[in-house]
C-alpha cells in the first residue's frame, strides 16, 4: 500500500505539470515541495503501526495544506487531479479503525478529519463554490475507509463465529461419547460383573466342598478364570470411562523399554494354552525369541490375540487342532493362530458376529501394529498380528494364506 500511494502521488505531480497552463520554471518549486510533503506523509502513515493517529495527522495536514495554501496544488485538488489525497485518507482511516488501542486515538483522528472537512468547505465557499459539495467530497474517502474496515471486521467475526460453532459441536460430540461410554460401562459392570462374581464364589465353594481331586482342580481353574475375567473387565471399564487411557496405552508401547512386570508373555500364553488343553482342545505353542523383550502393554495385546484365536477355533471349528506361533525380535512381536478344517461340522454353529476380531484389530492398531485374518490355504482359518516394539511400524510379513 505504501508503494501504491507513493506512485499515485508522483503521478499526480506529473499530471499537474502536464495540464497546468503555467511555465514549468515557476511551477517546479511548488510542485516539488508538495510532492515531497506527500511522500513524507506516506512514509509516516506506513510507519505508524502502533500509533495510527500520527499517520492520520500527517495525511490530513498535507491534504489541508494542498487545499488551503495558494499553490498549483489547490487547482489540482479542486479539479480532482490529485488521487493521492482520497487514497491516503481512506488508508489512514482503515489503519485507525483497525489498529487504534485507546479511545483518545479515535477521538483525535475524528477531530483531525472534521477539521479537514471544514477547511475544504471554507475554501470552497471563499472561492464561490458549494461548501456542502466540497465537504461531502472530502468526507467520502473517510467514510469509504470506515466501510472497508467494518466489512473486514464483520468477515473476521463471522469466521470466528463459525470456528466457535465447530469447536462447540465437537465438544458436545465428545461429551456425548463420554456419556455413552460411562453409560455402557455401568451396563457392562452391572451385567457381567455380577455374573462373574457369582461364578467365582460358586467355584470357590465347589473347590472347598468336594473331596474329588479332579473336581477340585476344575473348580479352582474356574475360579481363576473368573478372577481373570473380572480383572480384564476392570481394564475395559477403565478404557470406557477414561478416553485418555487408550492414548496412554498406545504411547506406552512406543516408549523406551521398561522392566516387564509379572506375569510375562510366555507365562501368560502357557497358562492360556493349558486352559485350552484342559478343555479338550488340541493346541501346539511354538515360541522363538526372548520373553523379556515384550513390554507389558504389547504382551496383553498378544495374549488377547491368542485368546480370541483359540476361542474362535472352539466355536467355529470344534475338534480342529490349533497351532500358535509367537516370534519375538528386537523390533516386533509376531503372533499367528492357525487351525485346520473342523473334523465334523457342528450341529448348531455359533453366530459369527465378528466383534471379537474387530476388537482385536482395534487393539493392535492402537499400538501401531497390523492384524490380518482370513481363510487359510487347504481349509481352516488364520489369525495373525504383528506389533512393533521400537516405536516404528509393524514389519510386513507373508500373506496369511
Amino acid at each position: 500500500m505504501t508503494v501504491l500511494t507513493a506512485i499515485v502521488a508522483v503521478a499526480g505531480a506529473l499530471f499537474g505539470l502536464a495540464v497546468l497552463p503555467h511555465p514549468f520554471a515557476a511551477l517546479a518549486p511548488a510542485m516539488l515541495a508538495g510532492l515531497a510533503t506527500q511522500l513524507v506523509a506516506t512514509a509516516v502513515l506506513a510507519g505508524s503501526g502502533s500509533r495510527p493517529h500520527v499517520g492520520m495527522a500527517a495525511v490530513v495536514l498535507v491534504a489541508a495544506s494542498l487545499v488551503v495554501v495558494a499553490s498549483p496544488w489547490r487547482l489540482l485538488v479542486a479539479a480532482q487531479g490529485v488521487p493521492w489525497v482520497p487514497l491516503a485518507l481512506a488508508w489512514a482511516t482503515v489503519r485507525v479503525v483497525e489498529r487504534a488501542r485507546a479511545p483518545w486515538q479515535y477521538q483525535l483522528s475524528a477531530v483531525l478529519v472534521c477539521g479537514y472537512v471544514v477547511a475544504v468547505a471554507a475554501q470552497a465557499a471563499s472561492g464561490g463554490g458549494s461548501p456542502f459539495t466540497a465537504a461531502l467530497s472530502a468526507a467520502v474517502p473517510v467514510l469509504g475507509g470506515v466501510c472497508v474496515s467494518l466489512r473486514g471486521r464483520l468477515r473476521r467475526a463471522r469466521r470466528d463465529r463459525v470456528a466457535a460453532l465447530v469447536q462447540e459441536r465437537a465438544a458436545i460430540a465428545r461429551e456425548a461419547r463420554a456419556d455413552e461410554r460411562r453409560r455402557l460401562a455401568v451396563e457392562v459392570h452391572d451385567a457381567l460383573g455380577h455374573v462373574l462374581t457369582l461364578l467365582v464364589l460358586h467355584a470357590n465353594a465347589l473347590a472347598g466342598g468336594t473331596a474329588d481331586a479332579r473336581t477340585r482342580s476344575a473348580a479352582e481353574r474356574m475360579s481363576r478364570l473368573g478372577a481373570d475375567g473380572l480383572t480384564e473387565l476392570r481394564r475395559l471399564l477403565d478404557l470406557l470411562t477414561d478416553p485418555g487411557a487408550a492414548a496412554v496405552a498406545g504411547h506406552a508401547v512406543r516408549a523406551a523399554h521398561t522392566p516387564p512386570q509379572e506375569p510375562q508373555l510366555r507365562t501368560m500364553l502357557d497358562a492360556l494354552v493349558e486352559d485350552a488343553r484342559a478343555a479338550g482342545q488340541v493346541v501346539d505353542l511354538a515360541w522363538t525369541g526372548e520373553d523379556g523383550e515384550v513390554p507389558p502393554v504389547a504382551a496383553r495385546a498378544v495374549h488377547r490375540v491368542v485368546q480370541e484365536g483359540l476361542t474362535n477355533v472352539r466355536r467355529h471349528a470344534p475338534g480342529a487342532a490349533a497351532d500358535v506361533a509367537v516370534a519375538v525380535t528386537a523390533n516386533a512381536v509376531d503372533v499367528t493362530v492357525r487351525n485346520g478344517p473342523a473334523p465334523v461340522t457342528p450341529v448348531t454353529a455359533s453366530p459369527n458376529t465378528g466383534r471379537g476380531l474387530d476388537g482385536v484389530r482395534r487393539r493392535v492398531t492402537l499400538l501401531g501394529g497390523r492384524c490380518e485374518h482370513g481363510p487359510a490355504t487347504g481349509g481352516g482359518y488364520t489369525l495373525r498380528a504383528c506389533l512393533p516394539l521400537d516405536g516404528g511400524p509393524a514389519a510386513e510379513g507373508q500373506d496369511i494364506t
